[in-house]
């Protein structure tokens, strides 16, 4: 099953990888704004749970 890059703020899909080198990568995340080298890699299955824990209220 393919990974997908979702954003640790809000959970979106939509990062874009800003710059890297020696201190590592950096993204972006185009909804909230987030920047940092911390972003999450799930399955495309837990992502869907992922959204309805956020949509229930939860993120754990």
């Amino acid at each position: 099953m393919a990974k997908i890059k979702i954003c640790p703020v809000c959970g979106s899909t939509r990062i874009y990888y800003v710059a890297g080198m020696i201190t590592g990568e950096k993204y972006r995340c185009e909804d909230c704004g987030y920047e940092g080298s911390l972003i999450m890699e799930i399955d495309e299955e837990e992502y869907e749970e992922y959204l309805k824990k956020i949509r229930e209220g939860g993120r754990n």
